[in-house]
């Protein structure tokens, strides 16, 4: 587990233990207010276990600071390794917890990591055989109500500027990995918030929450073109490391995407009207088809159905 690190003057990275989990910890930043203040203000709070609020806590100690101090938590989305210990700071200081309101929408609808739609009901359209449904639902199951706890007491909106006292960061709306992720632009300090929209080392999945679009992948293409005006900032990512030039990392990201698409489309150009099972099968993935585990074939098989979308969505445009 990384240390705590002042990644700019006055904020720190804390690193929160994800236990039998990939990628294993992720970041919730402290920013102090600054000046005669004693104020804290939180982005992202990590996934919610007894030993991480203790990390979290002993963090803020050493930052000669208590939780009661917190003012704010900050979510730049609905999952349950982002929002896990919102509820416990709230609790223990009456900080104001705050998320896009797409994300808040989400939550009360239900569809904190389901894509848009149940996954269990998608397996028939996507020809996944019978006997390997079980596992699959399992997991997709198992994620249902992640995340659907977290009190939301402030909705956030795209270009709203928050003020973090010595700080201030300006909102940006980047629908893709959830539908109301947002990214924070540090104003004045050439550095992002990027929670999961951008990551130094993982390709970040996409329409994990809330509503799902026509085309999710052109929507995530159009969000990694909104931080185009930060392309040589530091990245402050969710998890993994801080990284720079943000620009780089989008359009490698984006170059990914599109080498899958394009596999897609080779495939069913051969076979149309190939079933996402079948053409899952067929596309590249790191460490091959078969080695895949189940919690990740339910989130290939969702990445699958939104390669094969794209290649729809192309077409119909040509």
């Amino acid at each position: 587990m990384p240390a705590v690190e002042e990644v700019r003057n006055g904020i720190h990275a804390i690193a929160l233990a994800m236990p039998a989990m990939q990628p294993t910890y992720a970041y919730s930043y402290a920013i102090l207010a600054g000046g005669s203040s004693r104020d804290v203000h939180i982005v992202d709070a990590g996934l919610d276990t007894d030993a991480n609020w203790e990390t979290f806590c002993a963090a803020i100690e050493a930052l000669d600071r208590h939780v009661t101090d917190i003012v704010s938590v900050t979510v730049t989305h609905l999952h349950f390794d982002h929002t896990g210990l919102a509820n416990r700071i709230r609790e223990a200081s009456g900080a104001r917890v705050r998320m896009h309101g797409d994300e808040a929408a989400a939550i009360r609808a239900g569809l904190q990591f389901s894509a848009g739609h149940d996954v269990g009901d998608k397996f028939s359209e996507w020809g996944v055989p019978a006997a390997e449904r079980a596992a699959l639902l399992e997991i997709a199951n198992s994620r249902a109500d992640f995340g659907s706890s977290v009190v939301v007491d402030d909705e956030l909106r795209d270009g709203q500027i928050l003020d973090f006292g010595e700080h201030r960061a300006r909102v940006i709306h980047t629908p893709g990995h959830t539908t109301g992720h947002i990214c924070l632009a540090l104003l004045g300090e050439n550095a992002v918030f990027t929670g999961d929209h951008v990551l130094p080392g993982i390709n970040p999945g996409i329409a994990l929450g809330g509503r799902r679009s026509p085309d999710p992948l052109g929507e995530y293409y159009a969000s990694l073109e909104r931080l185009e005006p930060y392309a040589d900032a530091e990245a402050l990512p969710g998890h993994g490391f801080r990284f720079s030039p943000l620009g780089a990392r989008c359009a490698e990201i984006r170059a990914h995407h599109e080498a899958r698409t394009a596999q897609a489309a080779q495939q069913l150009a051969e076979t149309p009207n190939l079933p996402v099972w079948e053409l899952a099968s067929r596309l590249t993935w790191t460490g091959g088809w078969d080695a895949l585990p189940v919690v990740s074939r339910v989130s290939a098989l969702a990445q699958t159905d939104m390669h094969a979308a794209r290649v729809a969505t192309v077409s119909a445009a040509e």
